[in-house]
C-alpha cells in the first residue's frame, strides 16, 4: 500500500480544521485499520464499518480519512472515551481493534506531526483481532423498520424502541433520556 499519511492528513484538517494529537493519532489509526481489512479505495470498497470510542477529534479523523459516517451508518460512536477504534467487515463480522497505547505525549510547545510520526505504529499502538455482532438493523442502507412510542407518539428507526409490560416505548420514555423536557 501506498503511503497516504501527507494527503490522509491534510484531508482530516480539511474537515477539522486543525492538526492536532487526535486528528494525527487519528490519521495513523485510520489507515492501519484499512490496511488491515486490505482496503487501499474506501470509495471501491464499503463492506465495512468503524467503531469509535470517542466523540473527539479522532472521530472527525477517522471518518474523513475512511469516508464512514453515522448518517451513512458506517461509523458507530460507542461513548468509552477511549482513544480506540474498530474496523469491521461487514461480510465476516471480523476486523481490528486498534488502540493508542498511551504511553507517549506529545510535547506542549512543538510540532506534533514530527513528533507523532516518529513513534512507530508497533510502539503507538496496540491491535486485537475482534469479533462484532452486526444485527441486520445495524447495517448501511434504508431503515429496516419503524414502531411509534406509545408515550410521546415519536416514531422509532431500526430496532432501537423497547417493550416493557407489552408497550412499545421510545428509550427516553423508558427511562433514558439524555435530556430534561421543560
Amino acid at each position: 500500500m501506498m503511503n497516504y499519511f501527507e494527503a490522509d492528513l491534510e484531508k482530516a484538517n480539511d474537515f477539522h480544521g486543525h492538526i492536532c494529537s487526535g486528528i494525527v493519532l487519528g490519521v495513523r489509526m485510520a489507515r492501519i485499520g484499512l490496511n488491515y481489512l486490505g482496503i487501499e479505495d474506501t470509495l471501491q470498497n464499503r463492506n465495512f464499518v468503524v467503531y469509535v470510542e470517542a466523540d473527539r477529534c479522532i472521530a472527525d479523523a477517522v471518518h474523513s480519512v475512511t469516508g464512514c459516517s453515522l448518517g451513512k451508518r458506517r461509523l458507530k460512536w460507542m461513548d468509552y472515551g477511549k482513544m480506540a477504534a474498530s474496523f469491521i467487515d461487514i461480510n465476516s463480522n471480523t476486523g481490528v481493534r486498534i488502540v493508542v497505547n498511551g504511553q507517549h505525549n506529545a510535547p506542549e510547545n512543538g510540532d506534533i506531526v514530527p513528533f507523532w510520526t516518529s513513534i512507530t505504529d508497533e510502539e503507538l499502538f496496540k491491535l486485537e483481532p475482534v469479533r462484532v455482532k452486526l444485527g441486520l438493523e445495524d447495517l448501511p442502507g434504508k431503515s429496516l423498520g419503524r414502531a411509534k412510542c406509545v408515550s410521546c407518539g415519536e416514531k422509532i428507526m431500526d430496532g432501537r424502541e423497547l417493550v416493557l409490560d407489552q408497550n412499545i416505548l421510545c428509550k427516553a420514555c423508558a427511562g433514558g433520556a439524555y435530556y430534561e423536557k421543560l
